[in-house]
């Protein structure tokens, strides 16, 4: 019996369409990657061009200009940043919240009374109630003081800001203490924090000289504070008085001396030019779409070659065609997990084998069993032996069930690994002389197919088939 001789595969067109068909997954994936990689990229350059562009311009007409020109820009801008920091101020400042005519304010009046005596019998020692009053009023005013009543009385402002609403005055034996807030009910929660660090503050103190401390008065009051709407109005009008400075300026430059400063303008308040230069880029979806047939493209090759150049069995029709080998059946093997959309791939092979009549595993398996029976009994066999190129990789569950129905049908089985390398295997098997292959499409190799069907034909084994599972 002569070997099997190595052949050319033909490729299957319809075949080929339906693999690339049934990698949607990829094509859709190497579409989007390459529409936003190409749409990127194109968008990254025309930037780039973009504010290249706008930059030279700006250099072009700077150079254009006399250095008087670039001095009135430079006052011009210095106008700007101060009317920028005095509306800051005046949108972030907690003070310029208050309502000056309707000023809520919480007043705490501490007394020290001092336990300084004057003895002229003994040696004269300084009084010290002045200074137990200073260290009192500095604490009060400190920055340790304002921290405890930013943290106990949580409110949502810096130190520095809390200092203007905070004031502390001392004289003879008394330590007086305002304090004002925007939101009224933020008053209570802020003199319990001041009582309780003035209570502290009392035992640490007694090292300057033995005292008491004594909360005098504590009350609430509305206010008219006449200085605070004084600097609300000196405010108003140092603004109204520097945009009319910058406006008369204005008036006096010419067309490039007010772009260059509206161009400066924007980059200090972080605001897109009225009337720029050139359009600024946006994403291209020209750009876009060409990256996505690009990549679509690119991924239909790499499908095309895959299968093209595969050393791997694709289909069961090619143990006809390749080998010349009687193929009794073929068993679709069930994944064993759901892949993402599975859905669409059981629609596509449902189109695809729209056909051919749908058998179950069972069903199929019953059908092939059948098949190597009677072959069998037609040629007086009773026992065989199954093996396959890469028989121990092959579906477990689809073996197994092959198996049973064969006993069923009263053969004997014997099995082993691929015969082509495994001494024990092959012995075993030309012992049986009787050979069942099973083969596993995308498992199973062209050429190790091939050189156990030739060392089976030279040992002068009987191959009753192949099964192929798909």
């Amino acid at each position: 019996m002569g070997t099997q001789e190595k052949m050319e595969r033909e490729i299957n067109l319809q075949e080929l369409f339906w693999n690339i068909l049934l990698g949607w997954r990829s094509i859709i994936c190497f579409g989007l990657i390459f529409a936003l990689l190409l749409g990127g990229v194109k968008y990254a350059k025309d930037m780039r061009s973009y504010r290249a562009a706008q930059n030279a311009k700006l250099e072009q007409k700077e150079q254009e200009l006399t250095e008087e020109e670039k001095q009135q820009i430079a006052d011009a801008g210095e106008l700007m940043a101060r009317i920028n920091e005095y509306e800051k101020y005046m949108n972030t400042s907690k003070l310029m919240e208050i309502d000056p005519y309707e000023k809520n304010i919480v007043t705490l009046r501490y007394r020290i009374k001092s336990d300084y005596t004057f003895n002229y019998t003994k040696d004269n020692q300084k009084d010290y109630t002045d200074d137990v009053v200073t260290a009192y009023a500095n604490y009060a005013g400190g920055g340790e003081m304002t921290r405890k009543i930013i943290e106990g009385a949580k409110l949502d402002i810096d130190q520095e800001d809390l200092c203007e609403l905070e004031s502390v005055w001392g004289n003879d034996t008394f330590v007086n203490i305002e304090f004002t807030y925007p939101e009224k009910e933020k008053l209570e929660d802020i003199s319990k924090v001041i009582k309780a660090q003035m209570s502290q503050k009392e035992e640490e103190f007694q090292s300057i000289g033995s005292h008491t401390l004594i909360l005098q008065s504590e009350y609430q009051n509305v206010v008219v504070d006449s200085n605070l709407a004084e600097r609300r109005n000196t405010i108003a009008t140092n603004v109204a008085n520097i945009k009319t400075q910058l406006d008369n300026m204005k008036t006096n430059m010419s067309e490039q001396q007010l772009e260059l400063l509206e161009k400066e303008e924007s980059k200090d308040t972080k605001k897109k030019e009225e009337k720029p230069a050139a359009v600024k880029p946006g994403f291209s979806l020209k750009y876009a779409v060409l990256g996505g047939i690009f990549g679509v493209f690119l991924i239909c090759i790499w499908i095309v070659c895959k299968m093209l150049f595969t050393a791997r069995l694709q289909n069961s029709e090619e143990i006809r065609s390749l080998y010349g080998v009687r193929m009794l059946g073929e068993v679709a093997v069930e994944s064993e997990k759901d892949r993402f959309l599975s859905v669409i791939d059981k629609k596509l092979l449902a189109v695809k084998n729209r056909r051919k009549k749908k058998l179950s595993q069972e069903q199929q398996i019953k059908l092939v069993s059948a098949n190597i029976a009677l072959s069998c009994r037609q040629q007086g066999v009773d026992c065989i032996y199954i093996t396959g190129s890469e028989y121990e990789k092959i579906d477990a569950k689809a073996a197994d069930m092959l198996r049973q129905e064969l006993s069923a049908q009263n053969l004997q089985i014997k099995e082993g690994e691929n015969i082509f390398y495994d001494a024990k295997s092959l012995q075993e098997g030309m012992e049986v002389g009787n050979l069942l292959f099973v083969e596993q499409t995308n498992c199973s190799i062209y050429d190790e197919i091939s050189n156990e069907l030739n060392l089976a034909k030279e040992q002068n084994g009987n191959i009753l088939g192949i099964v192929v599972f798909v």
